[in-house]
C-alpha cells in the first residue's frame, strides 16, 4: 500500500495505492493527454503522441524511467509521477528527475500530491538514487517543505522555472 510514509496528511489515504503504469499500460493514451494539456507549454515542440512515447518507455524493465499511477479504491487513476533520466532540453548533467507529478483537478488539495512525490522519492531511494532533481514553475514552496532546495532559477521555453535538488543518500538525505 501506499500511504505508509505518510503520516500528517489530512485525508485518510487508506484505499489509494500506487501502482507502476507497467500494470495498466491502457492507460497511456489518457495519460498522455493529460500531461500534454498541463505541460504543452513547457515542451511546445512535444506531440501528444511524444508524451505517450515517453510514457511507454516507462514499460520497459525495472529502471529508470518508471512511472506509476495513483489508483483510488475504483482503480480510476487520480495522479501520476515518473521517474526520468532526462526532463529538460538543458541541464542534461543532472539526473535523475522526479516528473510527471499530475493530479486530476478534482484531486487536489487533498494531500495526495504531497503523498505522491514522498512514494516516488522512496521509489528513487530503493534504486539507489543518491540526488534527484526537479523542476517547477509554480510549486517550489511545495517542494520545500518536502525538504527540496533550489538548485537554480533558469529562463525555460519562455517561463522562469524553479530546478530542484534533492539529496537521497542515507545520512546525507535532506528531504523527508
Amino acid at each position: 500500500m501506499l500511504f505508509n510514509l505518510v503520516q500528517n496528511t489530512f485525508l485518510d489515504l487508506s484505499t489509494m495505492q500506487l501502482t507502476n503504469l507497467k500494470n495498466h499500460p491502457q492507460a497511456i493514451p489518457q495519460i498522455a493527454q493529460w500531461h500534454f494539456d498541463e505541460w504543452h507549454a513547457l515542451f511546445p515542440e512535444r506531440t501528444q503522441a511524444d508524451f505517450a512515447a515517453e510514457l511507454a518507455e516507462s514499460l520497459d524493465g525495472d529502471h529508470i524511467p518508471q512511472t506509476w499511477l495513483l489508483l483510488d479504491e475504483h482503480n480510476n487513476i487520480c495522479g501520476t509521477g515518473s521517474l526520468l533520466l532526462r526532463d529538460m532540453n538543458t541541464n542534461h548533467q543532472l539526473s535523475p528527475w522526479l516528473a510527471n507529478i499530475f493530479l486530476r483537478p478534482e484531486n487536489r488539495g487533498q494531500g495526495l500530491g504531497r503523498a505522491l512525490v514522498l512514494q516516488l522519492m522512496q521509489q528513487a531511494r530503493e534504486r539507489g538514487v543518491p540526488v534527484l532533481y526537479l523542476f517547477t514553475e509554480d510549486q517550489q514552496l511545495f517542494y520545500e517543505k518536502l525538504g527540496w532546495q533550489l538548485h537554480h532559477r533558469e529562463l525555460y521555453e519562455g517561463e522562469w522555472v524553479s530546478v530542484m535538488q534533492c539529496s537521497l543518500s542515507p545520512g546525507t538525505s535532506d528531504c523527508l
